[in-house]
């Protein structure tokens, strides 16, 4: 059995969430998925949790279901499953049910600090006897999260099999968090694309294919450009070789957004420099903010005739509360598809009497946050204090046309995905759960 008594409730929460996310990538009927239910369930309760924390009372759990199936990818046959879990761990309260037992709404309960939310989770998790595959996966993302290892001291410290013919090794290699390298002298090296995301600030081998010097360089010019647009599916167009082993290595964070161009661009962060809260357990946090930057970054190579020059700036006006975080209106938003919409950030105001749609902020503790961790990259490139006068240029950034995938899935986006909802069903759903459009 996987001994898990050196690993605190806090990070079994934070690398259920994790493997959640990279669960994202694998087919949710294979009959090896049911060896990680627990994990699975954990992690999108964390996920959901994350937002719902700041929005009071769920009138329409149905809408909110559609929601959780487009965005956070929660497997709508498992929704109810995520929400009573929630309800056990006191994150939610008076769930109320319909006519034929199906979840109809529920009140939220979700404490502001993230750790809470993370022990709260990881202490069901072990207490709920997982299976010894779910432990032997999450001790692995755990160890390799610290840094690369040896598959044989995996085996020998930890009594992980990541064999060539251990199914362990293949669901984690199709999750994406699992990478097998092998080294000239044999010796086989396992490694984890959050290794490089939880710290940033280190180089790894990249896979003996380029020279250091090369490795150097790209990293920084990703440094010198929070943000930096990368086509992946522009046909003809010359893709930087290391740039993209960075990608796929999961050496970098990159968002990926199809703009209005359908041009789908991952936009290259790394992470440096933060508070380590931002790197673990608040990490959705730090998605959010890499959402941002993406939608920032993709208004400016793709955003139509007008170019952004102050992006840091634009994000300052959505945290003004004397314009209770709300942007001037925009001819283009009924027409245009903002991503930020779908992941509950951004809510779009319609005019009473008629007239622009304008954007504004849903200002929860979380996204407050995200908008300032954004900005806060943003600037680390010299770019001038927030001006006032720009919310012109920020409509036309939050409402690009265009799709969002986070990091851990643009490392495998080979997919075929099911249609996503359109804006205005976003905006109809986030109206309904909330019980305004009832």
């Amino acid at each position: 059995m996987t001994i898990l008594r050196d690993i605190a409730p806090e990070r079994i929460g934070l690398r259920c969430y994790d493997i959640a996310l990279g669960l994202r990538n694998l087919d949710v009927h294979s009959g090896w998925m049911t060896e990680f239910r627990a994990t699975h369930i954990a992690g999108m309760a964390a996920n959901l949790a994350s937002v719902l924390k700041g929005r009071d009372i769920i009138r329409d759990a149905s809408a909110l279901k559609r929601i959780a199936a487009d965005v956070l990818k929660i497997d709508p046959y498992a929704f109810d499953q995520v929400v009573v879990l929630l309800d056990d761990l006191e994150l939610i309260r008076n769930v109320r049910r319909g006519s034929g037992g199906q979840i109809a709404s529920f009140d939220e309960s979700v404490p502001m600090l993230h750790d809470d939310v993370l022990v709260r989770l990881g202490t069901h998790w072990e207490t709920n006897q997982p299976t010894e595959s779910e432990q032997q996966l999450l001790v692995t993302v755990q160890a390799l999260a610290q840094a690369p290892r040896s598959a044989t001291k995996l085996h020998d410290e930890l009594g992980v099999d990541l064999s060539a013919a251990s199914p362990l090794r293949a669901v984690g290699e199709r999750a994406e968090l699992v990478r097998p390298h092998l080294l000239r002298d044999g010796t086989e090296i396992v490694a984890s694309p959050l290794y490089a995301f939880e710290q940033p600030d280190t180089l790894v081998d990249l896979f003996e294919s380029h020279s250091p010097d090369q490795v150097r360089a790209t990293f920084e010019r990703v440094r010198r450009t929070v943000g930096l647009a990368m086509p992946l599916t522009l046909v003809g167009q010359r893709v930087d070789p290391i740039l993209a082993d960075m990608i796929k290595s999961g050496l970098v964070s990159a968002p990926t957004v199809i703009g209005a161009d359908r041009t789908q661009r991952a936009f290259v962060t790394i992470p440096y420099g933060l508070d380590a809260t931002y790197l673990t357990t608040k990490k959705q946090v730090l998605d959010r903010a890499l959402a941002l930057v993406a939608c920032v970054r993709c208004g400016q190579v793709s955003g139509g005739a007008t170019p952004i020059r102050f992006p840091s700036a634009i994000l300052g006006s959505l945290l003004d509360k004397s314009r209770d975080h709300t942007l001037s209106g925009h001819s283009s938003t009924e027409r245009q598809y903002a991503p930020l919409i779908a992941l509950g950030m951004i809510t779009p105001v319609r005019p009473r009497l008629g007239g622009l749609v304008s954007a504004r902020l849903v200002p929860t503790p979380e996204n407050i946050d995200a908008v300032r961790l954004a900005r806060t990259l943003l600037e680390r490139q010299g770019e001038g204090l927030p001006e006032r006068g720009n919310e012109r240029e920020a409509a036309d950034l939050l409402f690009t046309g265009s799709a969002y995938l986070s990091p851990i899935e643009t490392i495998s986006t080979a997919r075929h995905n099911a249609p996503t909802l359109t804006v205005s069903e976003f905006e109809d759903l986030w109206e309904h759960a909330a019980g305004r459009g009832l």
